[in-house]
């Protein structure tokens, strides 16, 4: 660990320091007055006095001044409870003694006993790390040392000896220091496992549409709750490298945590299956119960999220930045830069569409289909955007110039030809029920239903409703205005030329 030199420590500039000479035990004895029985090491150096009462003052002062200069200089140990920096202090005292142990058989910082800390960081190690973070525990370790170095004269009198204690001092503090990582390192990874099972869990609970109190459990864990809104996002993952795809997806959690946002993601077979939550209803730019506006008001965004996507795939087709974004003279890209390129986040971001289009892409496999569900609330509306998602994409297939992101809702039909009951019930209650009138007529039903069971017809359509056929045309705009689908436009017929025939048949026989 660093600390600041005194004056009998500095040397000229530029001159290198010479290796100080190991000193016999005689030279030692010749140059130290007695303070009491020595504790000695190696070849019988007296570094640290023996005397256990002298040693037990030593180590409760250094406690004590480390404590206050904690209080003092960070801006978190005084915000700790009692019980933690109760918990701190034990490390603290563990550390101070285990260096008094060790420090009897230093002789040279080639000639000591092994050093073993690992006991440090055990007194407690499940409460010590939920307390205390690793950044900072090492600051304390820094203060502990500084501590030490500069109050060496209370575990020896001899000062000729007093250099040795300080390098003996930092050689310890390396160590800790190491300790104190590799313990944080190894619950990091378990944490890591079991988050990883945890989204595993949570990711096939809701595909299958299991929302019962075990999956809300779990998804409370990642700050999930009946008020958050989600939309699933499902593909191919990207497939340049495990290294490169983990980069990307902690990076994506990061920029999603900063902007308030929560990230649940996890393999289902061959694909990534993506959920992101928002605890405000600011993911949709339209209602999200409008499943059908909702559509149309995303494929208005595609062009812009299209070419985001190209943008961040062109940064991220090397390992390398291109001269032009490379960092200021003087400064240092980090790993991200170099790898996945050099985009940021404005400091007022917010979770919109646009965003998780732009921020989700990157993810998934730039050659293959990647599927947005609607925005839904809740679990059970996080299971319902996720099954969309995964089902949308199996139906990106029959969609030719598939836009990416496609959105659930534009394959409804093809949905819900292979079984899914979710589109089957979006497309009854979304278009057909909403198409029909108060009246008995359903006058609205009826003029949309023989337009495009007459193939677009205007005028068959008129003369069999026996109206002018601009009565029909305004009528197909206010099913517009009801739906968000236009039958005049040869997709959206089909939309709802299927919702159409499910309603007729729900109509016909109500257990279907």
């Amino acid at each position: 660990m660093a600390h600041d030199a005194t004056p009998q420590d500095a040397e000229p500039q530029n001159t290198a320091r010479k290796k100080r000479p190991v000193r016999s035990a005689a030279a030692h004895s010749a140059a130290a007055p007695s303070d009491g029985p020595a504790l000695t090491g190696g070849p019988g150096i007296p570094l640290v006095t023996a005397d256990e009462a002298k040693i037990k003052t030593a180590v409760v002062r250094c406690l004590e001044i480390s404590e206050n200069r904690l209080t003092a200089q960070t801006d978190w140990y005084a915000d700790l409870s009692d019980s933690d920096k109760a918990l701190l202090h034990r490390v603290f005292e563990a550390a101070v003694h285990g260096f008094v142990d060790w420090v009897g058989t230093y002789v040279s910082p080639q000639e000591h006993a092994p050093i073993n800390t690992d006991h440090i960081f055990f007194v407690a190690p499940v409460e010590f790390m939920r307390s205390i973070k690793l950044s900072q525990t090492l600051d304390a370790t820094r203060v502990i040392v500084d501590v030490i170095t500069e109050n060496l004269d209370m575990l020896s009198n001899n000062s000729t000896v007093q250099q040795d204690l300080m390098d003996a001092a930092l050689i310890y503090s390396r160590s800790v220091a190491f300790s104190a990582a590799e313990v944080y390192a190894n619950a990091a990874e378990v944490r890591g496992t079991w988050d990883a099972r945890d989204e595993a869990f949570v990711v096939e609970s809701l595909l299958m549409g299991d929302t019962g109190q075990a999956l809300q459990a779990r998804m409370a864990s990642f700050q999930w709750t009946p008020q958050t809104y989600s939309v699933a996002f499902v593909g191919k993952p990207d497939a340049r490298g495990d290294l490169r795809a983990g980069m990307q997806q902690d990076r994506l959690r990061r920029r999603i945590s900063s902007m308030g946002g929560y990230v649940c993601m996890s393999r289902h077979r061959d694909l990534l299956v993506a959920l992101f939550g928002s605890p405000e209803q600011t993911i949709p730019s339209v209602d999200p119960d409008h499943s059908a506006k909702y559509s149309q008001e995303l494929a208005k965004s595609l062009t812009s999220g299209r070419q985001a996507s190209a943008e961040t795939a062109g940064e991220s087709s090397d390992t390398t930045m291109p001269p032009s974004t490379m960092p200021p003279s003087g400064t240092l890209p980090n790993a991200y830069d170099l790898v996945l390129g050099t985009a940021r986040a404005s400091a007022d971001e917010r979770i919109t569409l646009d965003s998780l289009t732009r921020l989700a892409l990157p993810l998934f496999d730039a050659d293959s289909a990647v599927c947005m569900g609607p925005v839904r609330q809740g679990f059970d509306g996080a299971s319902a955007t996720m099954r969309a998602a995964l089902n949308g994409y199996y139906a990106a297939v029959t969609i030719a110039d598939c836009p990416r992101p496609l959105s659930s809702d534009d394959v409804l039909p093809e949905r819900a030809l292979f079984g899914d009951a979710d589109a089957r019930r979006e497309l009854y209650e979304g278009i057909y029920q909403t198409l029909k009138q108060p009246d008995e007529k359903n006058v609205m039903l009826e003029t949309v239903k023989l337009y495009l069971f007459n193939g677009g017809s205007l005028d068959k359509t008129a003369q069999q409703l026996s109206v002018h056929p601009n009565t029909v045309r305004y009528r197909l705009r206010r099913s517009v205005d009801l739906t968000g689908w236009d039958p005049t436009d040869p997709r959206e017929a089909y939309v709802l030329l299927t919702a159409l025939k499910i309603g007729m048949c729900k109509d016909s026989n109500p257990d279907l």
